[in-house]
């Protein structure tokens, strides 16, 4: 599954790239050096903005799993929403104090709780403190306008 969205996230990249990258398959290839061929995938793999686009699909399939009660599926998507955050702090360390701070070190802990407990009014109450949380961060990270709300459409096929 991560090379599956690591390839897929590469080819969109390159799909809507300027122009600036090279019009052959053997894009990578065409570097001359082991130290130049590294800095162009560091470039494809960017920075925490690429970590976010894969907590928001796996909080889609969070919130439907909450949804319908399925919360093993709930438990592996928070914990791959934790393992791309931190992914996005390797990449970008600027943002490790508030990641860790507001979420990582807190309400990570508090929604795993909720989630060991099975209590429904409890998972939904940590939820919304999870969603606000997200947004904290963002507010904290100069992102305000990233606002996390309730998805209205399922985008995964599972339940």
């Amino acid at each position: 599954m991560k090379i599956f969205t690591l390839l897929t996230l590469l080819s969109l990249n390159l799909l809507f790239a300027e122009n600036s990258y090279s019009t052959s398959s053997e894009w990578l290839m065409e570097t001359n050096t082991t130290q130049d061929k590294f800095k162009k995938i560091q470039t494809q793999f960017r920075g925490f903005d690429l970590a976010m686009v894969e907590v928001g699909y796996r909080f889609n399939s969070f919130y439907f799993a909450l949804k319908d009660k399925n919360y093993p599926l709930a438990n592996y998507q928070f914990d791959k929403i934790k393992k791309a955050i931190e992914n996005g702090i390797e990449r970008r360390p600027k943002r490790a104090k508030n990641s860790k701070n507001i979420f990582l070190e807190t309400q990570y802990l508090s929604m795993k709780k909720a989630l060991k407990k099975e209590n429904s009014k409890e998972i939904w109450n940590e939820f919304n403190t999870t969603k606000q949380s997200c947004n904290g961060c963002h507010v904290a990270e100069n992102v305000p306008f990233i606002h996390v709300i309730n998805p209205e459409y399922r985008w995964q096929p599972i339940r």
